[in-house]
């Protein structure tokens, strides 16, 4: 499971808000849950991020930076991506390298249904 804040630049809600739309609508085949959320005073946006697999997490995010990034990243500051559970090397490189400021937790317990 992944998570990713970031704050919405001064005057850019309404564009970043058609951009997220746009966002939901790319769909995912090993995507179980990705959901989109604005805080209440609209200064900060999440995107809750549920994977089959690490693989599938990797994917994601390959073309989250190819056709996004360079949309988004312009409207927002102070970004934040945690990962909960296993995330494999070869994604924690590609995260590292593509600029984000990273947290990685590893599941102690839990169950799910």
């Amino acid at each position: 499971m992944a998570l990713f804040e970031e704050d919405i630049a001064d005057g850019a809600t309404s564009e970043v808000s058609e951009l997220m739309a746009r966002m939901v609508a790319f769909n995912e085949p090993e995507m179980l849950v990705y959901g989109v959320f604005i805080s209440e005073d609209r200064s900060r946006i999440t995107f809750m991020e549920i994977y089959s697999n690490t693989e599938a997490m990797l994917f994601h995010d390959k073309r989250f930076t190819r056709h996004f990034a360079n949309d988004l990243f312009p409207l927002t500051i102070n970004r934040r991506l945690a990962t909960y559970g296993a995330v494999s090397e070869k994604y924690k490189a590609f995260a590292t390298a593509s600029g984000f400021t990273l947290e990685f937790s590893d599941m102690v317990s839990g169950f799910s249904w």
